[in-house]
């Protein structure tokens, strides 16, 4: 179900304040944080490889955290760059829209 236009980014947009907008093929629209995609983090100096414990402590994260850019990593996600010089997390289109909370999805749109 990956090739769904349901995960398909038609459009990515850096929103002030601190907001990433995806519009999905489908129009469906999802916004994110950027301090919730920075916690969220999946990479391996965020999350340990083996036990899949969280590294990061985002107690630490900077108070005015944002995402400073991103790229498109392949046709499958993004690769976020962040404030804090955070750049080596990659978050999967599936992944983003699955864990879209606008009411209408709720986080539960898989």
């Amino acid at each position: 179900m990956s090739g769904s236009s349901n995960y398909q980014a038609e459009v990515v947009e850096l929103l002030e304040p601190a907001t990433l907008l995806i519009v999905w093929g489908d129009g469906h629209e999802s916004l994110f944080s950027h301090r919730s995609l920075r916690e969220s983090c999946q990479c391996a100096s965020c999350v340990d490889e083996w036990s899949r414990e969280p590294i990061l402590d985002s107690a630490n994260l900077p108070v005015d955290l944002h995402c400073t850019g991103f790229d498109l990593t392949g046709n499958y996600g993004l690769n976020l760059r962040f404030s804090d010089g955070h750049a080596t997390g990659i978050w999967s289109f599936e992944r983003l829209r699955a864990s879209c909370a606008c009411p209408e999805c709720d986080g539960s749109n898989e």
